[in-house]
């Protein structure tokens, strides 16, 4: 079933250096950045190739719509958790907005979101991969030891979560145990 859903972020304020991770955003992440923002610095990355563009330990933000979804593997989700850990500075942000959808479950809906000046953006998301797990319990234990969660929320099928980057990296209690 299409499920039509509304996320409202016209109030959202991003201040500092921010690293939009999207494949298509649609201008969303610069439109909310750029109305509360004089001096404008966003990098992108849309794939492996940007990412040598990438400064470590600089960015105040990290923001990632609907990216995760487009992951099949963990492994590869770990990765670039880790690698976004690297890319923000000592007190950078992450905000992931994604769908809630674990194994055995598809996702298939229209995405409405309302930025800054009253505009609305729209996206189409349709997820019928049965074997891919892109629930918002997945990416919080992925990013257990990298971030501090300081902000998780669910609704109609869309999770949000706000993380900080926790220095010095705390290895998680897994990886304490294998050694």
């Amino acid at each position: 079933m299409n499920k039509s859903i509304f996320i409202n972020m016209e109030n959202e304020i991003f201040k500092g250096s921010l690293l939009d991770i999207g494949l298509s955003n649609q201008g969303i992440v610069y439109n909310i950045y750029k109305q509360f923002n004089d001096d404008i610095n966003v990098e992108y990355i849309n794939g492996k190739d940007e990412q040598e563009n990438i400064r470590e330990n600089y960015y105040d933000n990290c923001i990632m719509l609907f990216s995760f979804d487009r992951m099949c593997f963990n492994f590869k989700k770990k990765n670039f958790i880790m690698d976004i850990h690297r890319y923000l500075n000592k007190n950078g942000l992450l905000h992931i907005w994604d769908i809630d959808k674990g194994y055995n479950k598809i996702f298939y809906g229209d995405i409405k979101i309302a930025i800054p000046g009253g505009k609305l953006k729209k996206i189409k998301i349709r997820d019928f991969n049965i074997l891919k797990n892109s629930s918002k319990e997945n990416t919080l234990k992925l990013l257990d030891g990298y971030f501090e969660i300081l902000d998780s929320r669910n609704s109609d099928g869309i999770y949000y979560i706000k993380a900080r980057k926790k220095n010095p990296l705390v290895k998680n209690h897994d990886d304490l145990e294998a050694n």
